[in-house]
């Protein structure tokens, strides 16, 4: 059966930041590595490593009297945590949850920014996220957060 996206959840160490908006795709793709050699008669390659496009979620900046039906801790904490870690430059444990259980973790860096603003616009922002090790997907939705 299909499954609506609501409900997925992305975290930083652990922490559901709140306002979750979008996300990227996710996996990567092996780099094309050509070894033809001067016997050849035509081009060959192998496959190179994985690689992985920085992951851009999007979000909803919010406020606490925006949306009385969350705290002002997860309105507030979203932004903030993001930033505190892109100040620190840490790589952090990071992971997008889907519905279903199933999830991707990775670690790497992060940096966040404001989006661009209109009159009578929502008010967003975006984290972006550099892995720094493989993404690896799970189906073992027994493990906890």
């Amino acid at each position: 059966m299909e499954l609506l996206s609501s409900g997925t959840a992305y975290y930083i160490n652990g922490q559901n930041l709140y306002g979750l908006k979008s996300t990227p795709e996710l996996g990567g793709g092996r780099e094309k590595r050509e070894v033809t050699n001067l016997l050849d008669t035509a081009h060959r390659y192998i496959a190179g490593l994985y690689k992985y496009d920085d992951l851009v979620f999007d979000f909803y900046y919010n406020s606490a009297d925006a949306n009385p039906n969350v705290t002002s801790s997860q309105t507030a904490a979203a932004f903030a945590a993001a930033r505190a870690v892109e100040l620190s430059g840490a790589s952090v444990q990071q992971k997008l949850e889907f519905p279903d259980g199933t999830y991707f973790t990775w670690s790497g860096q992060v940096s966040t920014k404001i989006k661009r603003m209109d009159a009578d616009g929502v008010m967003e922002f975006s984290i972006i996220s550099i892995p720094n090790t493989p993404l690896t997907y799970s189906t073992d939705s027994s493990q906890t957060t």
